[in-house]
């Protein structure tokens, strides 16, 4: 997918030139859309590129198809014609050519198949970007009208603040993009800026912010007071936000009581009806390995997928703030070589610096652990094997029950790092998100008292006492060494790379620049920031129960699953050696193989914590790996409670 044009889209459009114009009335809404997703391409330049990929698509399905016929025709088999009785006469000519004939049939259909998806995806491309856009611009709204009320307050004009906003994509994103549209008619085609604001509302993606922009074109119809209206909509747009996590959260509760019932009673269900039907006889050991190796795990994965991405939440990591006063040398005093070769010395003693202070860098990327972890899993399970090898004509999953052991146990290695730095990196994030509000009320009162800015940091940096006060001093010593207290503050939140506390930096920063009521600017910094430290924790708290909800549903899953393993298979295999012991026949208990029961029970657990771990982080958190410290706390209570304080013997 593109959202500029590219060679294929000349290509396509050379191609496709005359039936596009034909058509072209029937692009209106396509036109909309594409603006709406800021897709730079005029629809039909657009309508080429789909053609082109539809194009290529069905000379794709073609080869695919070709391929797949030869493989029917040589190796599967042509199947017979439904029963169809033919004439004697035209038998022999329908059996010569009926491998073409169903060739063909295959080709094609693999071709359309290909050809239509191909235009498909190009069709649903854009309303995909502008559903993307729309949950981007409306969680972010509230922060971007408190910032323009903060701008506002400092006396700056409409188009000053849009430039602001602008400016600032790092932290606002899509918003930044909308308003620097509007900056564009405005500046760019000489548009008056009510002129510009409706031409916005037709073209925005979210009615939430066409709502606010709407409300604007009113104000200044009518004259009234602008600072108001942004602080009016700025507590409406908070409210909004609080009722839709509400709404989220109920969403959420439907999901938990879906989740325990299809993938947790349901499967369990199942395997009680099919260790009952072995043991009258009937035993069906591929719908079990079904449940437990498939059902389970995919079925689980996948309703973390979707809840993963019906979540609201920033994705990555928080985007690096520029700094605003960075000395530029002069052309005439610029070497490049000793320039590049400067740059390449800052990179490497930033990179050893790194690697001198390892533990660090694993806080600050906690994937990196796989690195270690991953191969010695690997090696772990590689021993396994090389203890226990395949010997050609053993049935595999005894073989398999053999080397399960490793196979845990590696898993287990490979999360156990990357879970440890990932929570220790998780609780500092947590911490300096609570705190970030409290410094910034302290710097307002501080301030309002008479004190200095630079004063008040530097008393914070001597009297503070939590976790905060190693950055308060790295700030204060920024200020000595002369930096600016805005870029001394960027440096603060790069540091951290907390959306919120980045967030709060650029708009404290912008509002700096724009007021000298320093202390209103600080509290209305600190009042942003503890707005969404509230949302956080309110989710935090809510969400908190479902956890609770998947963790019960698992003791319950293993209890039931160890009683049925240990207990009832134990008693009937017992029951049936006696019988057996008196010379007399039980015929509904032969069947039973209570060794491949227990261990693909013990299985059933495992993947069952492993995958209901994953579901719990994203239901908890609303992130996977927030769920692998879930994975790994459960799939050690399955395999320890089955395999060591049980002292149960698999095989």
């Amino acid at each position: 997918m593109f959202k500029r044009a590219n060679y294929l889209t000349y290509l396509g459009f050379k191609l496709f030139s005359k039936e596009i114009e034909k058509k072209k009335y029937k692009y209106f809404e396509l036109d909309r859309n594409l603006k709406k997703a800021m897709i730079e391409m005029p629809p039909e330049m657009y309508v080429a590129t789909a053609k082109m990929f539809s194009f290529l698509f069905g000379i794709i399905g073609a080869l695919l198809g070709l391929i797949f016929a030869i493989i029917l025709v040589n190796i599967v088999g042509v199947p017979p014609l439904f029963g169809v009785t033919i004439p004697e006469e035209y038998a022999n000519i329908w059996m010569f050519y009926r491998p073409f004939v169903y060739a063909g049939i295959l080709s094609i259909l693999i071709t359309l198949a290909l050809y239509y998806l191909g235009g498909f995806l190009f069709a649903i491309y854009p309303a995909t970007v502008i559903s993307d856009r729309k949950s981007k611009i409306d969680r972010t709204l509230p922060h971007a009208i408190t910032f323009m009320l903060s701008l506002s307050r400092g006396g700056m004009n409409l188009v000053q603040i849009f430039k602001a906003l602008a400016d600032n994509h790092e932290v606002y994103g899509e918003i930044s993009k909308e308003a620097s549209r509007i900056l564009w008619e405005v500046e760019g085609l000489g548009k008056d800026l009510r002129t510009a604001l409706v031409d916005a509302i037709e073209i925005s993606p979210s009615q939430n912010l066409r709502e606010f922009l709407h409300g604007l074109v009113t104000i200044i119809d009518s004259g009234g007071d602008i600072t108001r209206y942004f602080e009016e909509r700025a507590e409406f747009y908070f409210e909004r936000a609080r009722q839709d996590q509400k709404s989220f959260l109920e969403f959420l509760a439907l999901m938990a009581e879906t989740y325990v019932t299809a993938l947790v009673a349901g499967p369990l269900f199942l395997i009680i009806i099919q260790t009952v039907m072995s043991v009258i006889g009937q035993p069906n050991d591929v719908a079990i390995f079904s449940i437990i190796y498939l059902v389970i795990p995919i079925g689980s994965f996948m309703f973390a997928m979707v809840v993963k991405l019906l979540t609201p939440a920033e994705a990555g990591k928080a985007p690096l703030l520029r700094e605003r006063y960075i000395y530029i040398p002069k052309a005439k005093d610029l070497d490049l070589e000793k320039s590049k070769d400067i740059q390449r010395k800052v990179k490497l003693r930033a990179r050893l610096k790194k690697l001198k202070n390892p533990i660090s860098l694993l806080l600050e990327n906690p994937e990196y652990a796989f690195v270690i972890s991953v191969p010695l899993a690997f090696i772990i399970m590689l021993y396994g094997i090389l203890i226990n090898p395949y010997i050609t004509g053993m049935d595999f999953k005894y073989w398999l029950f053999k080397i399960d052991d490793y196979i845990f146990i590696s898993l287990i290695v490979a999360l156990a790092p990357f879970v440890l730095f990932y929570e220790l990196s998780r609780r500092n994030v947590r911490v300096y998100m609570r705190l970030t509000p409290i410094f910034l009320n302290k710097l307002a009162s501080a301030n309002e008292s008479g004190m200095s800015i630079y004063r008040a940091i530097t008393m914070l940096a001597k009297t503070d006492t939590s976790p905060l006060r190693k950055e308060i001093r790295k700030i204060r010593s920024n200020l000595e060494w002369g930096v600016s207290l805005g870029d001394a503050l960027v440096r603060f939140a790069n540091r951290l790379r907390i959306f919120e506390v980045s967030r709060t930096i650029a708009l404290l920063n912008e509002s700096l620049k724009s007021s000298g009521n320093v202390t209103d600017v600080l509290t209305t910094s600190a009042k942003d920031a503890t707005s969404a430290e509230l949302l956080r924790r309110e989710r935090a708290t809510n969400m908190f129960a479902y956890v609770i909800i998947i963790y019960i549903a698992f003791f319950v899953f293993i209890g039931i699953v160890y009683v049925i393993a240990s207990t009832f298979l134990s008693t009937l295999a017992e029951a049936a050696a006696k019988v057996q012991s008196t010379g007399g026949q039980l015929s509904i208990l032969q069947s039973v193989d209570v060794v491949t029961y227990r261990n693909v029970f013990m299985h059933a657990a495992v993947f069952q914590g492993l995958f209901g771990g994953i579901v719990a982080g994203v239901m908890g958190e609303g992130s996977i790996s927030s769920g692998l410290k879930h994975s790994l706390i459960m799939v050690l209570i399955a395999y320890v409670t089955f395999s060591v304080l049980l002292g149960y013997e698999m095989i």
